[in-house]
Order: structure tokens, then C-alpha cells, then sequence
């Protein structure tokens, strides 16, 4: 008796442990989440939202859980006693399994089959949100003419229901006959199907709920089509799912009905031809006859263009789905002479400014390190390019100090935060760095900003409002709990303030978890540090919309979308961390039920700052869709690619001889063999993102590709745009490792504008040979290896010729060319020998 004591005391004791840590964790979690939504303007509209996010998953765990108990249920009604056999010795002993545990069995196995499908259902809630105030465009697509928003915003929840209702509805039917099998209460017959009447009406059922799901599936098939959720659209191929949805549809009704009257009256073969037309009837109808008229048909793009009914609409959809309404054929903005030009187009690149930033050490705090560079459109020396850097901890070299550092070093000390920005002034070859006034002088905010750190409010003040303060034994356990840091329960830290979450990325993303952010760029605006990030928005189903790459891409790929849209914009300032999530210029009907669901935490677009406003950049991802877009539309059969092969950024004047503020400008040139086909340039104009494409006549050849050495040279990014309605380029050789390092410098500037070419050792140089030279100019070199051989050879066979006919004069400077070209001239071949 004292041993059963001792062991249901100590299955509680167990029990009760189990209960508190997992409780404990849960609740201290849920303390963490509360107090740090507190800490944020509009936090309030982020705890509904996890609210509603666990009201959901609640509830669909509780019906499908419900759903399986009840299933197993049903068929544990049906089991009379069920018997297990065990030998001993020649003895064979059978017990009867007890009912009690039987029914527990029961009902963990429906447990566990409600756990099963539901898992990967964790995010629904945000197509439930938005199914319950879903969008309305006020456009509607041509085949079915429903509104854009009903496939943005009710199609995909009624999808996911769907599938979900007919994943359990399979399983349960596979599990529920497999065990009337093994009972004996179901059995076959030359392929026909007998049971005794509790198990024909439960089976009965599951097939008319199977049945049902299916006449579901087939009367959305038409809008998913449409949609593009099974495939490249073809008028063909849609005119036979259109005329088989009905059909499946009205079969489906048919096997529902005779799957009923099985339940109730046991006919076989009825039941048997029912399901037997219903299959057939949706391989026929959604598989078969649409795949032979697809493969009858044209295929990829002459597939589409072929189809002028569906052309028109595409396109229009096409733009809307990308966000580039406002594409134009157009000449961009330029500069009134090539020396306007070289002064305000960069030739660095970010990675590049990063990486010579880093190795000024005396740019930097201790333990920091660059982590972002921004092209800033205010320049700080007389229109010259400038590069805003910004730094971050760095964790890394932290934590491999000898003796290691402790838990107040790491986030308490200096290390938890930098200083101000640094600007990098492009100022002929060189980059003059100097530090940007603001008006905090410490970052505790930023990109890569991987650990908390703990500061007083009162060396801070203005971490006061945005921090959480670690007042109270039970927020500092809480705290420590959800943080896995004991020293924040410490009393010591009673009254400190706890920064969380202070990565840019991290933040954002857990305030607007249904958008996706692209890197932040620093941006001073009104003297303080802020970070830029741009939310968008995508979707699995939108009408006639071929996808493009989730990153920009030109489609096809795993992650391509039908929808992309830079929706949100993210702002958070670096000294407080300050967070706040605006509609950005441009934003559709998608943002704005986001923004109505999500109120006051996504605020209105004329709620930016317009010092913010002004600065911002165009979304990247955005463009490149853009840019994927006009390949994809453009009437000529010519091949083209890309140059350079990713966009490049720039400062320009927004409207051509305007005194207003430049801007700074997304570009991608391409080019049809050697020559300028297009190039794409967009921007943040104050009446929203403004696209235009430039196809300059007559075409414009552009210079060979630049290669750098194998040891000492790197090409830069090359940059191209108008130029007193010429075409202007401009790209120069690092001297730098092509493996990577910082560079040291710049070796040769190459410049092109119209028939002229310049190269020089300098901006300033290259721009004087730029203005010397005429239409017949030397071009830049073609670097590669096969062409500096080829180079070689000609130059060995003039300096043999120029020797043979005696001219010593000619064959000195010939000789010292194929010296410089094969890099003779930098090092010694071979020691001085010694005098004796």
C-alpha cells in the first residue's frame, strides 16, 4: 500500500513539475511579449494581434482535435472487448484489454491526431485577418470578373480551409476503415465494399464529407486557375477547367447523395460507379484535357503572345501586381555636362566603402565595426558623391578576448553601443571620411545589433520611453526567464532599462510578421540616425499574372510570386530605438487593409516625416521586378543582358534643370550584343515611385567588359545615365585583390560619352582625356587574359618589325608598352648581380 503512496505521490510531484516550468516559461514569455509591445508607439494593435493569432490556432487545434477523438470514438463504440493472448510456458493465457484504458487509448490517439494536422498552421491567422476586412481594388479581372482583392485576401484562407478539410477528411477515412478492417466490421468482396450498419454510416458519412470537399475543390478551381496556382495560363487550357468545374462539380453532389444512401442501405455497386465517375470525372477534367491542349499549343512566351484576347489584361494586372503603374518610356533626368556627371556619380560601392571604412581604425569606437553604407542624396563637398556609414558592435572580437569578458562587459559596458555616423566623401580618387553631427551621440540601435543590452535611464534619458523598465522582482525573473540570462533578476538591476530586439530587422519583422523586409540603410534625417527598411508584400494567387522571383528575378524559380508590392516602410531611429511602420508612397489597396487591421501601429503615408520622405530610396526588390518586367514585355527578339549585372544606385536631379534636390535613383542598363538596348532608372518622386525606361537612339555602344588582374586590380560597378541626351559611363579599375580586402586605391578611371573616351589615373585626368579625345578615341582595354595576349602578340610583332627596319625610337616605345601590359615593369625578374 506504502509503495502505490510513494508512487502516485510521485507521478503528482512529476506531474506538477512539469506543470510549472512549462507554465512558468509560458508565462514568462507571454510577460516579456506584453512588456516589450508596451514599449512601443502603437504596441497596443501588436498584442491584439498575437491575441487573435492564438485564437486561431486555438481554435482550429480544438476542431481538429475534436474531429479525430470523435472518429475514433465512433469506431471504439463499435468494439465490443477486445482480448490480448500471452503465453506461459505451455500455458496461453487471455486477458481482456479494461474498457478504462481502452477509452484512454481512444482518446490520446485523437489527441495526437489532432497535433498532426495541424501543424504548419501557426501563421493562418494572417489570412484569417485578412478573409475577415480582405482588400477591394476596385478593378476586377477580365475572365471572372471578381474584384483583385477576393484573390489577395479571401481566396487564400478559403484555399487553406480547404486543403485542411480535406486532409482530415482522407485521413480519417483511411484510419476509420482500416480499423473496421481489423475488427472485422468491414470487408471486401470481388472489389466491392460490405459492412455492417455501424460501420456503413460512419463510412457513409466520411465518404459524403469527402465527397462534398471535393465539389468544393472543383467550384474554386476556376478562380484558382485564374489565380495561377496550377500553372502558366493558357486560353486553351482554361476554357477546359472552366467547362469541367460544373461537371466535377455536379458528380460531386451525385457521389454524395449515393454515399448516404450506402450509409443507410447497403448498395455496393451503386456506391462503387459513383466514386468511379466522380475520380474520372476530375482526371478528365483538370488533369488530362488540360494538359494535351497545353502541350497541343504553343509553349513559353509565343504561348502567351499568341493569346491578344488575354495580352492587354495581363499586362495591366502585371503592373499592378508589381507596383510599376507608373513605368514610362522616357529619358531620365541627367546632367547638363560630363564634368556635372563625374562630380556627382559615385564609383565606389557600398562594400567597398564598408570595407575601407573598417580599415580606418580611428574612424571607429573600440569593438565596432561598419555594418551599413548608404548612397545619401544631400552631399557634403560641393556635389560630390557621399556615403553614409554606419557601425554596429563587434560581438565577434568581443567575445575572443583574453580573459574573456563578462556578462556586464557584453551588455552593460561600452562595447553594447557605438558612436555617430561617419560620412565618406568621394573626392577624386580618394574617400575623405568625416564624422556626421547629430544629435545623440551614441547608437544603440542597428543591422546585425545581436545581443540586449541594459542602460540607466538616467545617463540615457531618452531610452526611458523605449526601453523596458526592470522594475518589480517579477518582471526582472520574467525577463531573465524569457532571456536566459539570470543577472537581469539581479537586484542590482532593479530601475535599469532592458533594450531588446535590437536588430532592425528582428523588430520590424515581429511588429508586421506578414511582410518581409529588405536590409536597412542609415539615413540622417532632422540630426538624428534613423534605419530604413522597405516591407513588402507578396501573394500566392493573382489573376493572369506571371510570377516574378520573390528577390526580383525574371520568374520561374522556387520562390516566384504572382504579387510583390513594397507596401510598408520601416523606420527606427538609432539612438532610441523608436519604431514606427508607415504606408510607403506607392502603397496599394493590400497595405492599406493591413494598415486598417493593424491601426494605430501602421500609420498613414502623410504621417512620415517629410525629412524622411525625401531621403528615401527606391525599394530594391520593387525595381528588380520592374526591371524583369520590361524584358519580359519588350517587342524586339534580340537577346538581352545585363550591364552591369545588378542595379546600381545614384544621385540625380529629379526633374531635368530644376533647382530642386537631387535624388537618389535605381538604375539597370541592358545591352543586345555590344550595344545599349535600354536602361531602366527609377526613383522616389514626391507624387510617389516614378519608372522610366530610356531606349536612346541611335543605339549607343557601350565599352567592353571590364577585368581586373588576377593579383592586383578589380573592376568597379559600372554606372551609366544621360548626359545632355547622351549616353554617359563611367566605371573604374581598383587596385585590390579581386579575392577581397579593402582597396587601396583606384588604378584607372574609364570614362564614355556618346563617340568620346577618356582614362586617366584620376577622375579629374580621365575627364580631361574624356574632353580631348574625339569620335575616334582609344576605347578602354579589354582586361581579360586572352585579350591582353592578343595585345601582347601585336605589340611583339611591331616592336620585331620596328626593330628589323631600324626605327630604335619606335621600338623603345613599343617595347615599354608590351612591358607595362605584361606587368614587367613593377618587379624585378632577376638580382642585380654584385660588382666586383
Amino acid at each position: 500500500m506504502k509503495r502505490v503512496v510513494r508512487r502516485r505521490a510521485l507521478l503528482v510531484g512529476v506531474g506538477l513539475l512539469v506543470a510549472v516550468l512549462v507554465g512558468g516559461r509560458w508565462l514568462a514569455l507571454e510577460t516579456a511579449e506584453r512588456a516589450w509591445g508596451a514599449s512601443l508607439p502603437g504596441g497596443s494593435a501588436y498584442l491584439t494581434a498575437r491575441d487573435f493569432a492564438r485564437l486561431v490556432s486555438g481554435l482550429l487545434l480544438i476542431g481538429a482535435v475534436a474531429w479525430g477523438t470523435a472518429n475514433l470514438l465512433f469506431v471504439y463504440r463499435s468494439i465490443g472487448s477486445m482480448q490480448l493472448s500471452r503465453r506461459l510456458g505451455d500455458l496461453e493465457i487471455v486477458e481482456a484489454v479494461p474498457q478504462p484504458l481502452l477509452l484512454a487509448g481512444t482518446i490520446a490517439c485523437g489527441l495526437v491526431f489532432g497535433f498532426l494536422l495541424t501543424l504548419g498552421t501557426g501563421d493562418w491567422w494572417m489570412a484569417a485577418a485578412l478573409a475577415s476586412r480582405p482588400p477591394t481594388f476596385g478593378v476586377t479581372d477580365p475572365v471572372l470578373q471578381r474584384d483583385l482583392g477576393y484573390y489577395l485576401g479571401r481566396l487564400p484562407w478559403t484555399e487553406r480551409l480547404r486543403e485542411l478539410a480535406l486532409v482530415a477528411v482522407c485521413s480519417a477515412t483511411v484510419v476509420v476503415a482500416l480499423l473496421y478492417v481489423g475488427i472485422g466490421s468491414l470487408r471486401f468482396r470481388r472489389w466491392l465494399p460490405y459492412a455492417n450498419a455501424h460501420a456503413r454510416a460512419h463510412l457513409g458519412l466520411l465518404l459524403a464529407l469527402l465527397a462534398l470537399t471535393l465539389m468544393w475543390g472543383a467550384l474554386l478551381d476556376p478562380a484558382e486557375t485564374v489565380a495561377g496556382l496550377h500553372g502558366a495560363l493558357t486560353r486553351g487550357a482554361l476554357d477546359a477547367r472552366l467547362a469541367a468545374a460544373p461537371v466535377v462539380a455536379a458528380v460531386g453532389v451525385a457521389a454524395t447523395v449515393v454515399s448516404l444512401v450506402w450509409g443507410l442501405r447497403e448498395k455496393p455497386v451503386l456506391l462503387v460507379t459513383a466514386w468511379s465517375a466522380l475520380v474520372a470525372a476530375s482526371l478528365l477534367g483538370f488533369a488530362v484535357i488540360p494538359g494535351v491542349v497545353a502541350s497541343s499549343g504553343p509553349r513559353g512566351q509565343s504561348a502567351v503572345e499568341s493569346d491578344t484576347a488575354l495580352v492587354a489584361g495581363r499586362r495591366r494586372l502585371e503592373a499592378l501586381a508589381f507596383g510599376v503603374v507608373s513605368l514610362a518610356e522616357r529619358v531620365p533626368p541627367g546632367f547638363p555636362s560630363p564634368a556635372a556627371a563625374t562630380t556627382a556619380v559615385p564609383i565606389w560601392d557600398a562594400q567597398r566603402i564598408l570595407a575601407a571604412a573598417g580599415s580606418r581604425r580611428n574612424l571607429l569606437r573600440p569593438q565596432s565595426t561598419p555594418t551599413a553604407a548608404g548612397l545619401s542624396p544631400h552631399s557634403l563637398s560641393d556635389g560630390r558623391a557621399t556615403w553614409l556609414v554606419a557601425s554596429r558592435p563587434d560581438i565577434d572580437s568581443i567575445v575572443l578576448r583574453q580573459p574573456p569578458p563578462d556578462w556586464a562587459a557584453i551588455h552593460r559596458g561600452p562595447s553594447a553601443r557605438v558612436g555617430r555616423p561617419v560620412a565618406a566623401v568621394e573626392d577624386d580618387t580618394v574617400l575623405a571620411f568625416t564624422p556626421v553631427a547629430t544629435r545623440e551621440s551614441t547608437t544603440w540601435f542597428g543591422p546585425r545589433f545581436t545581443e540586449f543590452a541594459v542602460a540607466s535611464p538616467d545617463t540615457w534619458p531618452a531610452l526611458r520611453h523605449s526601453g523596458i523598465a526592470l522594475a518589480g522582482w517579477w518582471r526582472r525573473t520574467a525577463l531573465a526567464w524569457a532571456l536566459q540570462t539570470p543577472a537581469l533578476a539581479r537586484r542590482e538591476t532593479d530601475g535599469l532599462v532592458l533594450l531588446w530586439r535590437r536588430d532592425v530587422l528582428e523588430r520590424l519583422g515581429r511588429l508586421a510578421p506578414f511582410a518581409s523586409f529588405d536590409e536597412a540603410v542609415p539615413v540622417v534625417a532632422d540630426s538624428a540616425l534613423c534605419w530604413v527598411a522597405y516591407g513588402y508584400l507578396k501573394g500566392e494567387a493573382f489573376p493572369l499574372a506571371r510570377p516574378v522571383d520573390n528577390g526580383g528575378g525574371g520568374g520561374g524559380g522556387r520562390d516566384s510570386v504572382p504579387y510583390l508590392h513594397a507596401g510598408l516602410v520601416g523606420a527606427v531611429n538609432a539612438a532610441d530605438g523608436d519604431t514606427r511602420l508607415y504606408l510607403s508612397p506607392g502603397a496599394d489597396s493590400l497595405a492599406a487593409a493591413w494598415a486598417r487591421l493593424l491601426a494605430p501601429l501602421i500609420r498613414p503615408l502623410d504621417s512620415l516625416p517629410p525629412a524622411l520622405r525625401v531621403q528615401l530610396p527606391f525599394p530594391g526588390r520593387a525595381f528588380r521586378a520592374a526591371t524583369a518586367l520590361v524584358e519580359r514585355w519588350r517587342t524586339d527578339t534580340t537577346a538581352w543582358s545585363a550591364r552591369p549585372r545588378d542595379p546600381f544606385e545614384i544621385v540625380a536631379p529629379t526633374v531635368e534643370g530644376s533647382p530642386e534636390a537631387p535624388r537618389v535613383w535605381m538604375a539597370q542598363g541592358f545591352e543586345a550584343g555590344s550595344t545599349l538596348a535600354a536602361l531602366v532608372a527609377a526613383t522616389m518622386a514626391p507624387d510617389g515611385p516614378r519608372v522610366s525606361v530610356w531606349r536612346p537612339g541611335p543605339a549607343a555602344r557601350l565599352p567592353p567588359v571590364l577585368v581586373g588582374s588576377p593579383n592586383t586590380t578589380a573592376p568597379g560597378i559600372p554606372r551609366l545615365w544621360n548626359v545632355a541626351r547622351a549616353v554617359f559611363f563611367e566605371q573604374a579599375l581598383f587596385t585590390q585583390a579581386p579575392a577581397g580586402g579593402p582597396p587601396t586605391g583606384i588604378d584607372t578611371v574609364f570614362l564614355t560619352w556618346g563617340d568620346h573616351r577618356g582614362q586617366g589615373r584620376s577622375v579629374a585626368a580621365a575627364l580631361r582625356s574624356l574632353l580631348a579625345s574625339g569620335g575616334e578615341a582609344r576605347t578602354p582595354a579589354d582586361t581579360a587574359l586572352a585579350a591582353r595576349w592578343r595585345r601582347a602578340q601585336e605589340l611583339a610583332a611591331q616592336a620585331d618589325a620596328a626593330l628589323a627596319a631600324g626605327d630604335l625610337e619606335k621600338f623603345g616605345r613599343l617595347y615599354t608598352q608590351l612591358k607595362e601590359l605584361l606587368g614587367l615593369g613593377r618587379r624585378r625578374l632577376a638580382p642585380t648581380p654584385e660588382r666586383r
